[in-house]
């Protein structure tokens, strides 16, 4: 399963600059960095995290609502 194809890295990018907070940054960053290749699993590494958190990240951000919802 392809995340995130409908959004772009600039938009990603203009909601970065809208969030405040720890973990909305981190999922953020976590999709630019996977929109430009980075696999799950080595997010799951720069992270610390399990695989299966950043598909959740993912799939959080993978919806019709607001990226800085």
């Amino acid at each position: 399963m392809n995340h995130l194809d409908e959004i772009s890295v600039e938009e990603l990018q203009d909601a970065l600059d809208n969030v405040d907070g720890k973990k909305p940054t981190q999922r953020l960053l976590a999709a630019i960095a996977y929109k430009n290749g980075v696999t799950q699993t080595e997010l799951a590494q720069w992270y610390d995290v399990q695989r299966r958190t950043i598909y959740s990240w993912l799939k959080r951000l993978d919806t019709d609502e607001s990226l800085e919802q």
